[in-house]
């Protein structure tokens, strides 16, 4: 059934063309083409290296042939495989050309497409098509360009799992209520002269069906994703200490490549770096920064304003950080900054890492504090290599709470979904507060939030705007 929406393309007759592959060198690259020319175009576009059955190309078949520039004259040995609507991506006539994945035939081939009347597609719009012909639901469209972005087994299996239509599954139940409920609701504000007494306890009692109908399965899932969140979402850790610790060695060691420069003075860093990582099944951003908790030069000079500088970002990242390293070095005495750093970290989710295992320890770990008592510290070498297993095992232990990584077709809400489902449950829950009062038509006002919102997810009744900021997370060609 096509999503009951008002979203209506001024231009969804045209016929569009996008790359359907990364830019860059590759080993294929794919060129597609979609609306009521698609077959016209691609036709023009592709040359097959045997005549064309009668009737013109067969649709959901591979053909061999050659890619045809805006002259006429082949660019490339290529496939194309033509798809009729509605029997395709989009929904509409579509057609995939196949070619090597160099850039320059990709872009004549785009360019032959575009001279031949089609539009440049727009981020999503292929997408798009299929979520307004009714062959993907909201969330659906909403797993492509997780399923695209997945960074990790975790994120992928998720993205899977929506884009079978597991979340659409699991809020129907929840939508029949809403929709019973406030058929009933409309039926008693139309005819209340006419309700018998057992027949307005009943519409009282429609305040248990959607606590149990909607609130409850509601707040399960949104326990569950926020639970979860770091597994669809990834997590930003971020190292911290003060300068000199060894934190920049330590993100070369759990990155496994020479990434920051290191050297011996103090303050080498003094920007931020960032790198992907995979630690207990989480897609992470690693995050190295400059040393708190050191004041520099007393006067005003180039080095102290970028030092300063440095702070400042490095500030910025652990505000923003989902879980603190905090990095010490554990072969010189501590220090005030030591304390200082320990002290701005405080309250925050944080591991400690003793660097410079392979050194005599300068200081013994009690010295740290009783706050420290129930907190993890692990003694660590970046440059023996010492610890990095465990210290990876126990930040991905940190990130998850210990949880299992997700399981095939698991499924979780993302953070925008999670909102509009905490105000669809926060609506029913109103709602049945308004029933006990006997105020119906609040109890009316309250259900048309709650579907509302339910449509934010699964599509149903979505505003343009709601489907506008889905679709302009994707990338072209999508």
């Amino acid at each position: 059934m096509p999503p009951m929406t008002c979203v209506q393309l001024p231009d969804a007759r045209d016929t569009i063309a996008a790359p359907a592959t990364p830019a860059g060198p590759g080993g294929i690259a794919i060129l597609r083409v979609s609306g009521p020319r698609a077959w016209e175009v691609g036709r023009a576009l592709f040359q097959p290296r045997r005549p064309w059955p009668p009737g013109g190309p067969r649709p959901w078949r591979f053909h061999l042939g050659s890619l045809l520039d805006a002259d006429g004259q082949a660019i490339d040995e290529a496939l194309a495989v033509f798809f009729r609507a509605p029997r395709s991506y989009t929904t509409q006539d579509l057609v995939e050309l196949h070619c090597h994945g160099g850039p320059a035939v990709l872009r004549q081939a785009l360019d032959s497409a575009l001279a031949r009347g089609c539009r440049l597609a727009r981020p999503g719009e292929f997408t798009l098509r299929a979520f307004l012909g009714g062959r993907l639901d909201l969330g659906q469209a909403e797993a492509v360009a997780g399923l695209i972005a997945a960074r990790c087994q975790g994120e992928a299996r998720l993205a899977l799992a929506n884009l079978t239509g597991g979340l659409a599954r699991g809020l129907a139940p929840v939508r029949q209520v809403l929709l019973t409920a406030a058929a009933r609701v409309e039926a008693a504000i139309d005819f209340a002269e006419d309700l018998a007494p057992e027949e307005t306890a009943g519409l009282e009692a429609l305040a248990a069906e959607l606590a149990a109908g909607v609130q409850e399965p509601l707040a399960e899932l949104i326990r569950r994703s926020q639970r979860r969140r770091v597994f669809r979402e990834g997590a930003v850790v971020v190292l911290c200490g003060r300068p000199n610790v060894g934190k920049s060695s330590l993100f070369n060691a759990l990155l496994g490549r020479q990434r920051a420069l290191v050297s011996r003075l103090a303050g080498t860093t003094r920007d931020t770096l960032e790198e992907p990582l995979v630690l207990g099944g989480v897609a992470v951003r690693l995050v190295d920064t400059a040393g708190l908790g050191w004041g520099g030069e007393a006067c005003p000079s180039p080095a102290a304003e970028l030092d300063e500088l440095g702070r400042q970002a490095a500030g910025q990242a652990v505000a923003a950080a989902d879980l603190l390293l905090v990095v010490m070095d554990g072969g010189q005495p501590l220090t005030p900054a030591d304390r200082e750093v320990m002290v701005a970290s405080a309250g925050r989710p944080r591991l400690v890492a003793v660097n410079k295992a392979d050194l005599a320890p300068a200081w013994d770990l009690a010295e740290l504090g009783s706050p420290m008592e129930n907190e993890p510290v692990l003694r660590v070498s970046a440059a023996r290599g010492t610890g990095l297993e465990e210290l990876a095992q126990r930040l991905g232990d940190a990130l998850t709470g210990g949880q299992a990584e997700p399981q095939p077709g698991e499924v979780l809400a993302g953070t925008r979904q999670v909102e509009a489902l905490e105000r669809c449950r926060a609506a029913a829950e109103r709602a049945g507060e308004q029933l006990r009062a006997g105020a119906w038509e609040l109890v009316s006002l309250e259900l048309g939030e709650a579907l509302a919102a339910l449509g934010e997810v699964d599509g149903l009744g979505a505003s343009d705007q709601v489907i506008e900021a889905v679709f302009s997370q994707f990338c072209v060609g999508k």
